[in-house]
């Protein structure tokens, strides 16, 4: 009995030693999410480190009126995540400032859902509001100006133009006093303008 003991003892120990050797799959997955203007939006099962582009690619790639100016691709998903590829007309919205979607420090806001897949720092000129956060009224560029909410090209010409009669702005409710940007619209921009 003592021989059959040690001998299922002795091949216990060579199992486990050769076990110990097989490589093992330690690949985590997450869940994300993603919705918008993809081939098949849906919840995703993806291995840990996985990006945007990733997930884009396992939707089915982006339909023909995504607008990915302000995704980030490269972002490393977590658990949990949800990405929205916007529409350019959304885009376009949101740059106008009539939609429910916003900025806000950076990080695209919806309705009780954080997309996860914004930018964090924008490059483009066209865009830089989104890059420092602020627009400088007393500096600011033509298309500086326009890239806050409700701002077109007739509404900025008219900053400048009240900017360089008046040597600049004392406060930023002053700008209430250029022709055509009322309380509302100074609500608006508020938030994304200093002096």
């Amino acid at each position: 009995m003592k021989k059959v003991l040690f001998y299922f003892a002795l091949i216990l120990n060579v199992i486990f030693v050769i076990y110990s050797f097989i490589p093992k799959n330690t690949s985590k997955y997450i869940s994300v999410e993603i919705k918008g203007s993809v081939s098949r939006p849906n919840v995703y099962l993806l291995k840990e480190g996985s990006t945007v582009n990733d997930l884009i690619l396992k939707a089915g790639n982006l339909e023909e009126e995504a607008d990915i100016s302000i995704t980030n691709r490269a972002k490393e998903l977590k658990n949990g995540d949800v990405v929205i590829i916007y529409s350019k007309e959304e885009i376009k919205e949101m740059r106008e400032g009539s939609t429910s979607v916003k900025y806000i420090d950076k990080e695209c806001i919806c309705p009780r859902i954080t997309n996860n897949s914004c930018l964090e720092n924008v490059i483009t000129n066209k865009e830089e509001l989104l890059k420092r956060g602020r627009v400088s009224l007393n500096s600011a560029t033509l298309e500086e100006l326009m890239t806050l909410p409700g701002i077109g090209e007739s509404k900025a010409k008219l900053i400048i133009e009240y900017r360089d009669k008046n040597n600049g702005f004392k406060s930023i409710y002053e700008i209430t006093n250029v022709k055509g940007i009322g309380t509302s619209i100074y609500e608006k921009i508020k938030a994304y303008l200093i002096l």
